[in-house]
């Protein structure tokens, strides 16, 4: 098993739909790599296109019930009229931070390694963590649907506490681009579908 490299915001893969995928096309050393990856990294929830394979699978954390889903080809199909808004990170925008709103309950349609059509209702936080997920499979990051008055830096501050730091897009994009993605060809920081 590996821990795979997580591109970050930027990286044109992450603005990309993901392709549907036949559950037999999936290597388990891959989706063991991608359950390692977020595990090591303290997440609670990897898309492939995290890891620059643009295909249709997500691995979550439900961290109320101990429960670990991999899911092929997700899809909302059903969602409250009730919203909630939290903080919310992301492995592929480290260092930063912003409050979202998300659906309080949803139901996902998908499948599983064993190619078995399945049917989750999530409430709460692991709703929270699928509606992410899923956004990252059709190109789109938290940073799109958060309040932009809400985007800040997190800073260890030395005492294992944190402090935040205003953030603007142009601010994060000029940071990532130079941290992250020195010489890298095709840049590409807004969504090319449609965020609904």
């Amino acid at each position: 098993m590996a821990i795979l490299p997580v591109i970050k915001y930027g990286h044109p893969t992450l603005r990309k739909k993901a392709k549907a995928v036949h559950p037999a096309e999936l290597a388990e050393s891959f989706i063991r790599d991608m359950v390692e990856t977020m595990e090591a990294l303290d997440g609670v929830g990897l898309a492939a296109n995290q890891v620059n394979v643009p295909k249709q699978l997500l691995v979550a954390k439900d961290v109320d019930h101990k429960k670990l889903h991999i899911l092929i080809n997700p899809e909302i199909v059903a969602y409250s009229e009730k919203k909630e808004s939290d903080i919310e990170g992301c492995l592929s925008l480290p260092g930063l931070q912003a409050e979202v709103p998300r659906y309080f309950k949803i139901i996902v349609k998908a499948q599983t390694p064993a190619g078995e059509e399945i049917e989750i209702t999530a409430r709460g936080h692991f709703a929270r963590v699928l509606q992410h997920e899923i956004d990252h499979l059709n190109g789109i990051l938290y940073i799109d649907r958060a309040n932009a008055d809400t985007l800040v830096w997190i800073i260890e501050d030395g005492r294992k506490e944190y402090s935040t730091k205003n953030a603007t897009l142009p601010d994060i994009q000029h940071q990532y681009t130079s941290r992250y993605h020195t010489g890298l060809q095709g840049i590409r920081f807004e969504a090319e579908t449609e965020i609904a």
